[in-house]
């Protein structure tokens, strides 16, 4: 059977068989991923004790980042993608039937199949991508992508409210192992034992122009998170039930598939720094609508404009570091990014975590604190 669908047109191509690698992982993702925090928060966790939780998945990432990059670096990109499969399954699966017993553990879990799947999926891009149509290829991934998760979180509320959080941790748990077979199709690629520790980091982040990328690693690390942690929560307590929050992430995020298209035959071509400087100007005013919600049709309107201007800003943005990944050493650099990913958020989450232990405008504080933090993607080195 294996040999027969490798003559298929479609499976020939490694980026398709990404592309369709992709689907599946961000069904999976969107089906989850935005009600982890609303899950908690419902079980009648605190903000903060959600932070403390995202905080932990940060704090072991760094842990075991570099003893991470050294199995992914020796076992390759797809192995490691497929080993990174049952470690996530098990943080979906501890979140419904262990979360009381296992609450600093399961972040431990979710960190090392995030290490192990980000490092894996890097490579594999740099990898199998054309350098000279990168960005098309990343906006068809994003598109592949955004067709994954433009349904999954209003079908993910209904599972919710029909049958409860156990079955969409399973659906999803089915769905990101599925998302891994594809790849197998294809080569599996690997780069010698990569040599990471804290004197290198430390040299890394001394460098002038590894300084301005570390910044804009920061700045996208903070406004995502307070986007994944604190949004949802913020929607939960506008809107009440997860029906509602369901189809308001669909809808805002449904536009972008059709501009994406014509943006992935431009971007190659285009000047990434020019347009990125852009695209952050648009973006910042996304965060700063936030602050004025109070009804479904103004987060329909301010999130529809928002997650439009991000997408565009992170085709941009990703298109420059791959640019930035393909001249270096570039599993060192994508490894090392990942850490000042997570550096960032150790740094910047007990901050927002006294935020809301002030209670203050805890939530439109977060808010400000991410649209400053996007003013940093532009940093990247040219």
């Amino acid at each position: 059977k294996m040999g027969y669908l490798t003559k298929l047109k479609f499976l020939k191509d490694d980026m398709n068989l990404m592309y369709l690698s992709v689907f599946f992982s961000t069904l999976s993702a969107g089906l989850i991923s935005i009600f982890v925090p609303i899950f908690l928060y419902s079980l009648h966790y605190s903000i903060i004790d959600i932070l403390l939780f995202y905080f932990l998945m940060s704090f072991y990432f760094v842990l075991f980042s570099i003893v991470g990059s050294k199995i992914v670096s020796k076992i390759g990109d797809k192995h490691a993608m497929l080993l990174s499969t049952p470690f996530t399954i098990l943080f979906y699966l501890g979140l419904v039937y262990g979360l009381s017993d296992f609450f600093y553990l399961l972040p431990l879990f979710a960190s090392i199949g995030a290490i192990l799947y980000n490092f894996g999926y890097h490579l594999n891009f740099i990898v199998h991508a054309d350098s000279k149509n990168r960005g098309k290829q990343l906006s068809y991934l994003d598109i592949v992508s955004i067709c994954g998760s433009v349904l999954s979180p209003f079908v993910g509320a209904l599972i919710i409210s029909i049958f409860g959080y156990d079955y969409i941790f399973w659906v999803g748990s089915i769905l990101l192992f599925l998302s891994i077979f594809p790849l197998f199709l294809t080569k599996d690629s690997s780069e010698d034992c990569v040599d990471i520790n804290l004197k290198k980091m430390l040299l890394f982040l001394k460098n002038g122009t590894n300084f301005r990328n570390f910044l804009s690693f920061s700045g996208y690390a903070i406004e995502t998170s307070i986007g994944r942690i604190i949004w949802p929560i913020f929607l939960i307590i506008l809107f009440v039930n997860v029906e509602k929050v369901g189809f308001v992430v669909t809808v805002s995020i449904s536009i972008s598939v059709l501009i994406y298209y014509f943006l992935g035959k431009i971007i190659d071509k285009a000047d990434k720094k020019k347009f990125l400087k852009i695209s952050t100007f648009f973006y910042f005013f996304g965060w700063i609508g936030r602050l004025f919600v109070d009804s479904v049709f103004k987060v329909l309107t301010v999130d529809s404009y928002k997650n439009l201007s991000e997408k565009v800003l992170l085709l941009f943005w990703s298109a420059k570091s791959y640019d930035i990944a393909a001249r270096e050493k570039y599993f060192r650099f994508i490894v090392a990014r990942e850490i000042i990913y997570n550096l960032a958020r150790i740094f910047v989450l007990p901050f927002i975590v006294l935020i809301f232990f002030i209670n203050f405008h805890p939530f439109k504080i977060s808010f400000i604190v991410a649209a400053m933090f996007t003013l940093l993607y532009p940093m990247l080195s040219d």
